[in-house]
């Protein structure tokens, strides 16, 4: 991975500890932050409670992104003169790049998670085999 790549990423995760400890607290942002780093990891086998608490958190991101889109939209319909700077519009495309960044980084380890989650849980089909019937053969 380049050094851009995980730059970007790890200024990912400091803005997804941020927004949670607003919302949950320093511990519990401590915790998500650290369940969805370990989505990196391939021999990591997560749990229920994490895999929920992420899907949870992907709910807010959600919910706050088009909360945050709607607003950034009525604030461009408002057409301010080219000379003069909106700082609410500017305010919230930084607020909008934040949680998608956010957001992102949620959907990507929940989906991961829950992938992982779901093979351990995943029950093997079995074919049993009857010996003393011929098996039936498929028509052309």
């Amino acid at each position: 991975m380049s050094n851009t790549i995980q730059k970007d990423k790890d200024q990912g995760y400091i803005a997804l500890y941020e927004e949670l400890e607003a919302r949950y607290g320093a511990a519990l942002a401590q915790e998500i932050t650290d369940q969805i780093k370990k989505t990196d990891k391939k021999d990591v086998e997560p749990d229920y409670m994490s895999v929920k608490a992420i899907s949870e958190v992907l709910e807010i991101f959600r919910a706050d992104t088009k909360e945050t889109i709607k607003k950034l939209k009525n604030e461009q319909k408002k057409g301010f003169a080219r000379d003069i700077a909106n700082l609410d519009e500017k305010r919230l495309q930084n607020d909008l790049t934040r949680l998608l960044a956010c957001y992102w980084l949620s959907q990507q380890a929940f989906y991961k998670m829950y992938r992982k989650a779901m093979k351990i849980c995943e029950v093997p089909e079995t074919y049993r085999y009857d010996k003393h019937t011929r098996p039936t053969k498929m028509a052309a």
